[in-house]
């Protein structure tokens, strides 16, 4: 689900569903500690493309933060001989491996630790959200973006690094749902969706004012609800998922495969075609309209089925701009007829590259809403 935000153009709110960003740092009432102090959690939100880490406080504040990029494979060597002699092997780039990755997570905490100027035994305890898929509650993970974590122990990992207090790990569109209902444009509902479209569209859910974690941790996981019946594939093995349809690089792909070229040197991603799309490129804005439309349809399915008073929608590729924003919004009016649908508020993240880290900080500074046992 995770990637580094991508610049877009943000929409301006004010169409016919009103978005809402509102930019604020955030006010809310902080744990109290016996001795008066404030109470402080070390923060983790690993993507697929970045680490960020944080030093956040009881009332939401982030004291200090860190960032780093996702280690990548270096580029080939070359060829060297054999060594058993019988001749030049194959030049080969260079992997990166598990211990490589959980070097830099480890720099980035202590980045974030030094700058805030505290300790790792001053914290209340460590926080992570992580793309998955992972084995939860345990913390093994293997994100799909990073091949190096293959079942990597991460949260016995942390525990050994950062003891002393609680670990919590869980997906990253879990702690963007946290972290919007603690801090963020969920504040005050009792019953919400938060949504991330980016590399993949992941979500999470509050209920009852609680975190709702299902089963094996993916309640909420929007991104692999059908949207299209018998519609294009989806790397989960499925067909018409919602991530298959609004994804960044699946949105991207469907431009090419209807004739969309990036101009000049440009490469084809995301942001670029957001940009042909405000250039006028047919193609582009149709595939973000389109990718606009399954989200709404998706939002509009979930406002029947749990009864919510909003969803949050926060990630790189959700900043496209109007066009991607009044499909979606058009969309949830065509599919929404019945009234307590259509009172469901589709609100923007005002605050999409931190809000996650303020999340994973919410599993240990509120626990009484968004923690867990195991």
């Amino acid at each position: 689900m995770s990637q580094s935000q991508e610049a877009f153009q943000p929409w301006e709110a004010g169409g016919p569903r009103d978005v809402r960003a509102s930019g604020k740092e955030p006010a809310g009432a902080e744990p109290a500690r016996a001795d008066g102090r404030k109470t402080f959690a070390l923060a983790l939100d690993i993507g697929g493309t970045k680490i960020a880490a944080g030093v956040v406080a009881g009332d939401g504040t982030i004291a200090a933060q860190a960032r780093r990029s996702m280690p990548v494979p270096r580029p080939a060597s070359p060829a060297s001989p054999d060594p058993d002699g019988a001749g030049p092997a194959s030049a080969r780039a260079a992997g990166v491996d598990a211990e490589e990755v959980f070097a830099v997570v480890q720099d980035c905490l202590d980045e974030a630790l030094a700058a805030a100027r505290m300790r790792p035994d001053e914290m209340t305890g460590l926080g992570c959200g992580c793309s998955g898929p992972m084995d939860w509650p345990v913390g093994e993970v293997s994100p799909l973006n990073i091949p190096a974590w293959r079942g990597f122990p991460l949260r016995a990992r942390l525990r050994d690094a950062y003891p002393g207090g609680p670990v919590l790990i869980h997906n990253d569109a879990v702690a963007l749902a946290a972290g919007e209902h603690w801090m963020g444009e969920g504040r005050g509902v009792r019953n919400m969706l938060a949504v991330t479209v980016s590399t993949g569209v992941g979500g999470g859910l509050v209920l009852g004012g609680r975190l709702l974690h299902g089963t094996s941790g993916n309640a909420g996981h929007i991104g692999h609800m059908v949207v299209e019946a018998d519609g294009p594939p989806c790397p989960c093995g499925g067909r018409g998922c919602l991530e298959a349809l609004a994804s960044g690089p699946r949105t991207v792909a469907w431009a090419i495969g209807e004739g969309w070229v990036p101009s000049g040197d440009q490469p084809a991603n995301g942001r670029v075609l957001a940009a042909s799309a405000r250039a006028g490129d047919g193609v582009a804005r149709r595939a973000l309209a389109r990718a606009g439309a399954a989200v709404g349809a998706g939002l509009a399915s979930c406002a029947s089925l749990l009864d919510l008073e909003a969803a949050v929608v926060a990630g790189g590729f959700a900043q496209s701009g109007p066009i991607f924003w009044d499909a979606l919004s058009a969309s949830f009016d065509r599919h929404t007829g019945l009234a307590f649908t259509r009172r469901m508020q589709i609100r923007r993240s005002s605050d999409p590259s931190r809000i996650a880290l303020r999340g994973a900080g919410a599993f240990i500074l509120a626990p009484e809403r968004y923690a867990w046992e195991g």
